[in-house]
């Protein structure tokens, strides 16, 4: 695939106008907080006001009048969020990394639906459907869970098992309107509780081919937002965000009860040389996780299209490392910021035991997974990165 010099977003990643909008917002989720654990879903009110900034559809293609931010402002986007509520950054973060997907689509396409109106993905790029082959598209069933932020959305994005003609099974991403499949209401969690991931079920739906993810319209594009070789790391960028916002937001919340004693102790927690000691430790392992973002998915970004694809393996590799680590090293600064609290811990009153809760949540997702960090030494070992599903023709996610 071709690619080009010119890179998506603005100059300087850090600047983006989104970025302002979605700060501005900050007091409103943090007013929402416990509604959203309540409902388990964002309040139509706020994820209307999310949507407006552009946060559901960071990715989308500048040619159809998208977006299509720098993958770091995707980031800074989701950790800002997420510094607020763990929940609201994840739906922004699942929706856009699902838009990056959208440049798979016949291009036409894309720009009628984009014509629409704002565009809001849920989705996923396993594949728990199935997809027959009719004139003109296919027939597609399926049922998928962990659906972030489906109740708000108004696109579904379902890969599927479709069976070639010589028997072989390849999976195929397709875009569905929500209105047109079935929200399952089962989401019952521990943490990441207001994301509303409930399941999607569709039955006998067609879907137009021109909805469907297919390899030669992303060959015929040169942004290199979308070059399948930083299509992961594009697409997991802002889940780093949440990731490093979740760390973020734990350190606020133990500083915020500072000046509070506890039951075994009247001195206050911020006078007390192990809690000291546990913030000093939290602000290293979350400032170091945020660097190594910044500096990792900033160097792969900056060579696609410059250097050969040996040395980029090696920069994705280290991308995705980063990745995961940022998902692991939330889950470090909440232990250790939940464990220097003391009882104030435990209670619901401060958001300390919700970012706890989040950050656990959180490291489950396939971006956090250890496989990453094993394909990640395996590249710098100078070995291929490992297996990927050999069926999937669009989108590829290494798999385990």
């Amino acid at each position: 695939m071709a690619t080009s010099s010119v890179r998506a977003g603005t100059p300087t990643w850090t600047e983006h106008p989104i970025l302002d909008a979605v700060r501005a917002l900050g007091p409103e989720i943090v007013a929402c907080g416990d509604e959203i654990e309540r409902a388990g879903r964002l309040p139509d009110t706020l994820a209307a006001a999310l949507g407006q900034t552009g946060v559901f559809q960071m990715y989308v293609p500048r040619s159809v009048g998208g977006l299509e931010v720098h993958p770091l402002t995707a980031f800074a986007v989701a950790e800002e969020l997420a510094r607020h509520d763990g929940s609201t950054g994840w739906c922004a973060q699942v929706s856009s990394a699902v838009t990056v997907f959208l440049a798979w689509l016949n291009p036409d396409e894309l720009a009628a639906m984009v014509a629409t109106g704002p565009l809001h993905v849920a989705g996923s790029a396993r594949p728990l459907g199935t997809a027959d082959a009719v004139p003109g598209g296919y027939i597609v069933r399926g049922h998928w869970n962990y659906a972030s932020g489906v109740r708000h959305a108004n696109w579904f994005l379902g890969t599927c098992f479709v069976t070639r003609p010589d028997g072989r099974k390849v999976a195929r991403s397709m875009l569905i309107p929500t209105a047109e499949g079935t929200i399952v209401s089962n989401w019952n969690v521990m943490g990441m509780r207001g994301t509303g991931s409930d399941d999607f079920v569709l039955e006998e739906v067609f879907v137009p081919e021109a909805r469907v993810a297919q390899r030669r319209w992303i060959e015929k594009r040169n942004e290199p937002l979308y070059d399948p070789r930083l299509m992961m790391v594009a697409a997991w960028a802002p889940t780093a965000g949440v990731g490093i916002g979740l760390a973020r937001g734990a350190i606020d919340a133990l500083a915020a009860i500072g000046a509070r004693s506890s039951a075994g102790s009247p001195v206050a927690l911020r006078d007390r040389e192990g809690v000291q000691e546990a913030m000093g430790r939290a602000e290293v392992i979350a400032s170091s996780a945020r660097a190594y973002v910044v500096q990792a998915i900033g160097a792969a970004w900056e060579a696609v299209g410059d250097v050969p694809n040996a040395e980029l393996e090696g920069l994705v590799a280290r991308a995705q490392l980063a990745i995961t680590h940022s998902l692991n090293a939330a889950v470090q600064v909440a232990d250790m910021a939940f464990h220097a609290a003391g009882t104030n811990a435990i209670s619901t009153a401060n958001r300390l035991e919700r970012f706890l809760r989040d950050a656990h949540t959180a490291v489950q997702h396939s971006a956090g997974q250890p496989v990453h960090i094993r394909a990640g030494g395996r590249v710098l070992f100078g070995l291929d990165p490992g297996p990927v599903d050999p069926t999937r023709e669009g989108p590829v996610t290494p798999r385990p």
